[in-house]
């Protein structure tokens, strides 16, 4: 049993107790989905088909890049990946989970052989128990590209961070299959590697190269030679000097002849000149003199002329070099063109020629430490599985149970919710307990499947809530205590008192409490106590126990001894009257009764009171209360609905008090903060 009245605690939220509660409410709820789950993972464990894993171990110590193309880029790429080994590791990595690799072993192998019909779970049983018919027919056959997919989703390719060893495992279902595949990868692997990395495949592209352009620089050179035949000089540059040179020389030495030539003339002229004049003394040496000198000038004009051919000679050849000069410049740009590339061509076919020449399996830079390892059964698979399906399990029912009891239930479960949640005071709450010890469920007011209604259905075998033994009567004595301190306190000393019971639902236990707190008000022999029944008719009554009637409200109120009571002190009333059928207590009618029940002898009239609803006349009812006892039905009477109740109740007037009934403890006592 709870405190009399706790303070209102003004916390809200979610706490520890919040969700023990939930947890241990609904264990049946986690017990089951952890057996799912525990069933489930035992049947992947036993039904999951067993993989075996084969693993082989590359040593990459540097990758050498030898291209036929480009070899200055060659050899920055391969300065660059020295330097960064994570690169040329991830660089081997891609080549080895690429699809083309992938491809070229599913085509070494086949497709039949690395998928073979597939069998999954629920064919493997249907077969087992002998249902192969079910199965369904078989698809199309698997291609090339299905064993390639297979063969990258099996395939891992990992590498330690700053190591530069490569782990490659493959997983199959067949061991030797797992082997098989491993092995065949690593073949296709390095012949690949040479591939990416060398010339190996450009030797045909090289030397084709090779000779086009040997033509070419054959061409070249027939056609410059040609050219020099015409103009007679071996080098363009020597030759034009050569030439300009000669000319020089040639004209320096036809000006020399041409100026000794008119000296030769005047020199005959000055002669013949002297002998007309008749100088006779000397005339046979002047004859002499005379025909020597015309000899000498007729050899410097023959001079003069051989010179001036020459020199026309050397004037054309140097005209016709200047006209040829740019095309024989052009064939020396092609021809050294041609020359630097045919030596550039010359020497990739040769390194094309080794690396074609090169065993794929004797790189020097690459090499397997480990070679495809016997198959082994992996397990970590399905055991992880396993344990995730038993795990999931668990966790599905701890949500599925917080869930439903922290976000989806919107009712009171525990007492200490009222405060904590709603803010509410609570008097006392009141445990569920079995048939075995006096009542399965508070009953409902009126209701005619409750066989613990004030008034005593016609079959029961349980004890009425009234009598001594039934396991109310101790929360009802509470209750009546609480009730006389609560008067004394407040100064209540008029009689009759008035004690409503209400509730929120039809099973709260209203009648119940009320019948068993009547019965606790008569044997303290304060007085008599009128319990009554708001909320049932003639119908409905029957003898209260030991065959004491109930009699209608008008003549119970009447000032005689006419009517006899159910026991010492205590006495019964309906709202009907005995010659009509079930009927409600109107607020007009409850207000025209007033003055009869001020006026009566009872000192305690406790009501059974209708359930709070819209159209429930216990609202205006309770207002003339003294104190209106409020049951709340745990884990069935909503918050909301609650929190407005009493909202309402209070603000016409400060007499309520909260009672919680049915109260289950799920949690341990270990844990449970409230027990």
């Amino acid at each position: 049993m709870a405190e009399t009245r706790r303070e209102p605690q003004h916390h809200s939220g979610i706490h520890l107790s919040d969700i023990l509660f939930a947890l241990f409410k609904r264990k049946r709820t986690i017990i089951s989905c952890a057996l799912v789950g525990i069933v489930a993972a035992a049947s992947f464990y036993f039904l999951f088909p067993p993989v075996y894993e084969s693993q082989a171990k590359l040593l990459v110590r540097y990758v050498l890049e030898r291209s036929a193309v480009d070899p200055v880029e060659a050899e920055k790429a391969a300065a660059a990946s020295h330097n960064e080994g994570d690169r040329v590791i991830g660089a081997e990595m891609e080549i080895l989970t690429s699809w083309d690799l992938a491809m070229q072993v599913a085509q070494a192998i086949g497709p039949k052989r690395l998928l073979p019909p597939n069998q999954d779970l629920t064919a493997r049983v249907l077969q087992a128990i002998g249902f192969k018919k079910l199965l369904p027919p078989a698809g199309a056959p698997a291609t090339e590209s299905d064993a390639a997919s297979s063969i990258l989703s099996n395939l891992k390719v990992v590498s330690p961070k700053g190591s530069n060893i490569i782990l490659v495992s493959y997983k199959n279902r067949d061991p030797e299959r797992a082997t098989l595949v491993l092995q065949e990868l690593l073949n296709r692997y390095f012949v690949k590697h040479l591939e990416v990395h060398r010339s190996a495949g450009a030797f045909d592209f090289v030397s084709q190269q090779t000779d086009q352009v040997r033509t070419r620089l054959n061409q070249t050179e027939d056609a410059l030679r040609s050219l020099k035949d015409k103009t007679g000089i071996v080098s363009l540059k020597e030759g034009s000097t050569m030439l300009t040179a000669g000319a020089t020389k040639i004209q320096e030495d036809l000006n020399a002849a041409e100026a000794e030539l008119a000296e030769g003339k005047a020199l005959v002229k000055q002669t013949g000149e002297n002998k007309s004049q008749g100088w006779k003394a000397n005339s046979a040496q002047s004859g002499k003199s005379s025909q020597s000198g015309k000899a000498r000038v007729a050899g410097i004009e023959a001079k003069v002329q051989t010179l001036k051919s020459l020199l026309r000679d050397i004037q054309q050849r140097i005209k016709q070099l200047s006209e040829l000069a740019p095309q024989i410049e052009d064939l020396e740009r092609k021809r050294e063109m041609d020359e630097a590339n045919y030596k550039y061509f010359a020497a990739s076919l040769e390194k094309a020629r080794v690396d074609e020449a090169l065993d794929p399996s004797k790189m020097p830079n690459i090499s397997a430490v480990q070679r495809p390892s016997p198959p082994a059964l992996v397990t970590r698979t399905r055991n992880k599985i396993a344990l995730g399906l038993a795990g999931g399990g668990i966790a599905l029912g701890i949500a599925l149970a917080l869930l439903r009891g922290l976000v989806l239930n919107r009712t009171v479960g525990r007492p200490l919710e009222l405060e904590t949640r709603l803010h509410i005071p609570l008097m006392v709450s009141i445990p569920y307990a079995n048939s075995r010890n006096g009542h399965a469920a508070l009953p409902s007011n009126g209701a005619p499947a409750n066989p613990e209604a004030l008034a005593v259905r016609r079959h029961h075998s349980n004890l009425a809530p009234w009598d001594a033994g039934h396991f109310m009567r101790p929360y009802c004595d509470a209750i009546r205590d609480r009730l006389g301190l609560y008067f004394e306190l407040n100064n209540l000393t008029h009689k009759p008192k008035l004690v409503g019971v209400a509730g929120f639902s039809e099973a709260a236990g209203t009648s119940t409490l009320a019948a068993g707190l009547a019965a606790s008000l008569s044997e303290t022999n304060d007085g008599k106590v009128l319990l009554v029944d708001v909320n049932l008719g003639p119908e409905e009554v029957h003898s209260f126990f030991k065959g004491k009637p109930a009699y209608p409200l008008n003549a119970a109120l009447e000032a005689d001894d006419t009517i006899a009571s159910a026991s010492e002190n205590l006495y019964l009333a309906t709202v009907g009257s005995p010659n009509s059928g079930p009927a409600q207590l109107g607020l007009k009618k409850f207000f025209d009764m007033m003055p009869n029940m001020k006026a009566s002898d009872f000192d305690y009239i406790i009501f059974d009171m209708p359930p709070l609803h819209q159209t429930s006349p216990t609202w205006g009812m309770a207002a003339f209360m003294d104190k209106l006892l409020l049951v709340v039905e745990a884990e069935k009477d909503n918050r909301d609905v609650i929190k407005r109740g009493y909202r309402k109740l209070v603000a016409e007037r400060d007499n309520v008090a909260v009672v919680v009934n049915k109260t289950r403890s799920y949690v341990p006592k270990s844990l449970d903060i409230e027990s």
